[in-house]
Parts: structure tokens; sequence; C-alpha cells
């Protein structure tokens, strides 16, 4: 008897070890694929064999790598082993998600600048905004068009009271947000500040403005900011675009991606246990009496609902998005990426009626994605020479 529960055992253990392979030939069972950006290596292939990457450990490296790519249930496997690190060990799988109180998920940047970590430093803000400031009224004296600056909401000056204590959130020195909104204002910049206005209406929204397990807005504060931020370009170029109104909000713990994207990226075995949150249902009331103005938009990854939402589109003309001033959206990943043609910016700029510039808190430290001192230095630089050549 004992033999026959050892052949069994055998044989169960064979299978469990070929079931890998069986499921990377034939594929038999499908597996949800992982959430987030990655490559995989290409399937493994004998003819990558040369004596020189043998002896130079090349093809054993990117062998063991495309195998373990390629294996069967890989997927299943990361989402155990990420399920476990969070469960037991409050870990996640990626290094920028990070656990808060009461499992309030962050990514870390937006805590580094809540808490001053990050700050770049008041001589290199101040240089930033006099360029800013010298372009704006520039490109509206001259070009007549219109450089709106908006600061974004973060969720780190939102939510501070659930970063966790290792960031020492109650020692919190000045950050790049707070000087880079109190020097526009001192400046005299023109720019929105989101980021205040829902810090403002934290306490009395109805609907969320936060996810608890999304990095950015949430749905319902996206089409409020997109409201406001076009009333706010009315205003400034003084310009009247079509109207948005809501007709019906939905409520349902059913999230769409934007309200739970932090969670999808730590692929996770089991989905965590969801807030309810509120999806409008709006409607563009326009007319050919309305302005369609042409707008550029340079933004990092908050815009990105508000482009799929298709709103820019309906009451914009010409609407581009350039995501952090390098690659143009929604093609910005793999092969097909395209990216800005720098060569070209005066050219671009100059077919725009407005300028949107929008970073959040997290993402200040990167001087407006390198837009105002670019486009600074060519209008700079036309400037000077006209003066020498006014002078001749």
């Amino acid at each position: 008897m004992k033999e026959v529960q050892k052949k069994i055992l055998f044989i169960l253990i064979v299978i469990l070890m070929l079931l890998p392979y069986a499921q990377y030939k034939f594929n038999f069972i499908r597996l949800k694929p992982l959430d987030g950006a990655y490559k995989l290596a290409d399937k493994p292939d004998v003819k990558w064999f040369t004596w020189k990457s043998w002896f130079n450990e090349k093809f054993q490296q990117d062998f063991n790598k495309s195998i373990e790519d390629n294996s069967g249930f890989r997927n299943l496997f990361i989402r155990i082993n990420n399920q476990l690190d969070y469960s037991f060990f409050r870990l996640t799988g990626t290094h920028k998600a990070i656990i808060g109180i009461s499992d309030c998920l962050y990514e870390e940047g937006y805590i580094l600048d809540y808490t001053g970590s990050n700050f770049v430093g008041k001589d290199s803000i101040n240089r930033e905004l006099i360029r800013a400031k010298w372009l704006q009224d520039y490109l509206k004296k001259e070009k007549n068009i219109d450089l709106i600056f908006v600061f974004e909401p973060g969720k780190a000056s939102f939510f501070p009271e659930y970063i966790p204590e290792r960031y020492h959130p109650q020692q919190k020195t000045i950050s790049n947000y707070l000087y880079y909104s109190r020097q526009c204002k001192t400046i005299g910049i023109n720019y929105l500040d989101l980021n205040a206005w829902f810090i403002a209406m934290k306490d009395t929204s109805t609907f969320p403005l936060f996810p608890k397990y999304g990095v950015h807005w949430s749905t319902y504060a996206m089409y409020l900011a997109t409201d406001t931020l076009i009333k706010f370009i009315e205003k400034t170029s003084n310009i009247d675009l079509a109207n948005i109104s809501f007709n019906k909000i939905n409520v349902c713990k059913d999230l769409k991606d934007v309200d739970f994207d932090i969670e999808l990226t730590l692929n996770l075995l089991f989905p965590l246990p969801h807030e309810t949150m509120a999806y409008p249902e709006i409607n563009i009331q326009s007319s050919s009496k309305k302005s369609r103005p042409n707008v550029l938009t340079i933004a990092d990854s908050y815009y990105w609902s508000i482009y799929n939402s298709k709103i820019p589109q309906q009451i914009f003309n010409n609407h581009q998005f350039w995501y952090y001033n390098t690659t143009i959206y929604p093609d910005i990943y793999g092969d097909n990426a395209k990216f800005v043609d720098h060569s070209k910016d005066k050219e671009n700029i100059e077919k725009q009626d407005i300028l949107l510039v929008m970073i959040t808190e997290m993402n200040l430290n990167k001087a407006f994605f390198g837009f105002v001192d670019r486009i600074y230095s060519i209008y700079k630089k036309e400037e000077v020479e006209n003066i020498l050549k006014k002078r001749e």
C-alpha cells in the first residue's frame, strides 16, 4: 500500500512540475493579464546561442529571463506572491505604491513633495517663475496667446492624515507646491490652483474627490475640475465656450479604473473592498456662437481622464495633449509612440489660442516639464534680435 501511495505522490509531483510547461505550450487556462507597464522577453530560442554569449553569460541571462517571463501560470504566481506581501507584510509589488494609514494608497512622489523632501530650492523656483511670467506676458502681447498654468490636486496634500508615520508628515517643511503657488501670486502669474480648491472642498463635497485606492482625482472630481477649468479659460481669454451640465449622477461600487488605478498596479489575487463612488452623466451644450479655440495642453497623467472623457475634443478645436512635454497622447507607449518634435515648437505654439500647462505636486520638481525654459529661450532670443534690428 505504501508503494502505491509513493507512486501516486510521485505522479502528482511530476504532473505539478509539467503543468506550467503545458500551460505555456497550450494556454488551456485563460489567466487575467497583469496591469501596469512592462515588457516581456521574447519566447526562449536556442538560436540565441553563440560561444561569445555563452562565455560572457549573456545567453544564460537572456534565456533564463525568457523562461521566467513566458512560463505558464506566471501571472497567477505573481498575484499570489503580491497578495501574500500585501496581506501579511504590508508591502506592495512596486516601490512607488505606498500603503498608508487605513489602507489609503499613495504614490510616494506625492508624499515626498508634501513633506518637502524633494524641495528644489527657492532660487530655482524663482528663476522658473520669472521666466514663466515673462513668457506669459510676451505671448499675450505679441502673439495673442494665453498661457495658463494649472496646479492639479495631489493626494498627499488632500489626505495628509493617512501618510505613514515613517515619512514624518508632522515635521513637513516648505514644499515645491507651497512655494510655487505662493510665488505665482506674488509675481502676478495667471494660474488656477485646483489643489487649494480641492482642499477647501474636502469636508463639504457630496462625493469623494480622491479614491482610497487611486492616485489621481476621482471621476466625479475630474468633471468638477474640468468645468472649473473651462470657466477659468473663459475668464482669462474673454470667450464663451460650450457649457457642461450634469444630467444624472450614478453612485456605485463598480469602479472605473481611474478610481482604483493604484490597486490595479498591485496585481493582487483578490480585489480590495471598494468604496462607493460617483459617476456623472454629462451633457455638453454647444452652438455655432460658442468659441472653439485651438488648445495645446502640456500635462502629466492627471490629464488622461480629462482627455479620455472627450470633453476637450468637443469644446476645443485642434486639441493636442503633450504628455510630460515628450510624447503625444494617446500614442505614448511602445513602438508606436509619437514624440514631440521640439524643432517645431515655435510653429506649433503659434497655431494655438491657448496653452495649458497642468502639473501636480509630485512633478513640480520637473520645472513645468522643461516647457517654460524651452519656449522662453525661443522668444527671448527673438525679442533680443528684434531690438538689435531696430537699433541698426
